[in-house]
């Protein structure tokens, strides 16, 4: 599992420039994130909600939440210090609605009453060490507490999928070449499961309607309400 990570080394890259270039990196980055709003919201995890942004980088998400839940507050936790850093710059105009917390996913979390994320957790290299983890962020979420996870799935189609991100990538500017080799670096520290991998994890961990709610190509929003 993660112990250390540095986005910036990870993916090559300046961390104040993350969130431009994540979006030439990743098929449907800002319609997956409106996709996991609108769930939250369905989910009526509203009001005064205390929501976790597990592996929140920069804050981009958490600023999403704060902006779209006026009363909601928003813990931020992130194994890197740097990317802690643009997040503490990006939130401060929230004052205590925030949170910063340098930590691991194998951390405990606060009680809650959400905990979202959004491309980090393939961080995590085993089904084993995942189920740890969503075990951990079950024990944190209060009664009708929501879980959403957006990210990388992989499965039987992997091969066309990997196509499609490649192609992605061509579109946005970078070679063909250019995109399987992203994909090849990845790989050193991402692992991708398939969704039925990833719902069984969620089920070991006590979640009792883990579930697939959106999918666009190789990118998937899974969790559950309790």
């Amino acid at each position: 599992m993660e112990s250390e990570h540095s986005v910036s080394s990870h993916l090559r890259l300046d961390t104040t420039e993350y969130d431009r270039i994540i979006r030439t990196y990743i098929p449907h980055y800002d319609e997956s994130r409106g996709v996991q709003l609108d769930l939250l919201a369905a989910a009526q995890v509203q009001g005064a909600a205390r929501i976790v942004d597990l592996g929140g980088g920069t804050g981009s998400l958490a600023e999403a939440v704060l902006e779209r839940f006026p009363q909601a507050s928003v813990f931020v936790r992130d194994i890197d210090s740097e990317m802690l850093a643009v997040a503490q710059g990006r939130l401060t105009r929230f004052g205590n609605r925030v949170e910063l917390n340098l930590g691991s996913f194998a951390d405990p979390l606060p009680p809650v009453d959400a905990v979202l994320s959004a491309f980090a957790m393939h961080h995590i290299h085993t089904l084993e060490q995942k189920a740890e983890v969503y075990r951990g962020i079950r024990a944190s979420l209060r009664p009708g507490g929501m879980f959403l996870n957006n990210d990388a799935a992989a499965g039987p189609f992997w091969p066309f999928l990997r196509d499609e991100w490649a192609a992605f990538m061509a579109g946005a500017g970078l070679t063909l070449e250019q995109g399987y080799q992203n994909l090849d670096d990845w790989a050193a520290e991402d692992t991708y499961f398939s969704v039925r991998e990833e719902l069984g994890a969620m089920a070991l961990a006590g979640f009792e309607h883990a579930e697939c709610f959106w999918r666009r190509g190789p990118i998937a929003i899974l969790g559950a309400r309790l």
